[in-house]
């Protein structure tokens, strides 16, 4: 599972059809908090060929589009965190229009 967008690059530029790929989804609590988070981080590739290179694929250097942090309830992940933080990340703005690949 991965998005497509178009996503936002360093200097300005942008890049069509970018593919946005969940790297790893982590629930974490501190000491001193109310709730727990959902801890979000993603890599973009300029396509799914690039992305299939495996340890020679080259990410696209993209901040905007990098690590991201959501409120959390337990029972919320549906037994699937990769697919929860998929479903979260299509709410944020940066990924409007964003479709599944």
């Amino acid at each position: 599972m991965a998005l497509q967008v178009t996503a936002p690059l360093s200097g300005g530029a942008t890049h069509s059809n970018a593919y946005v790929r969940v790297q790893s989804a982590r629930v974490f609590k501190k000491a001193d908090a109310d709730g727990y988070k959902l801890m979000v981080d993603v890599e973009v590739y300029a396509s799914k060929d690039e992305r299939d290179k495996g340890v020679d694929a080259v990410p696209l250097a993209c901040p905007a589009i990098d690590k991201f942090k959501f409120d959390f309830s337990i029972g919320d992940e549906q037994s699937n965190l990769i697919g929860l933080a998929y479903m979260k990340l299509k709410t944020l703005d940066i990924f409007d229009g964003a479709t599944d690949v």
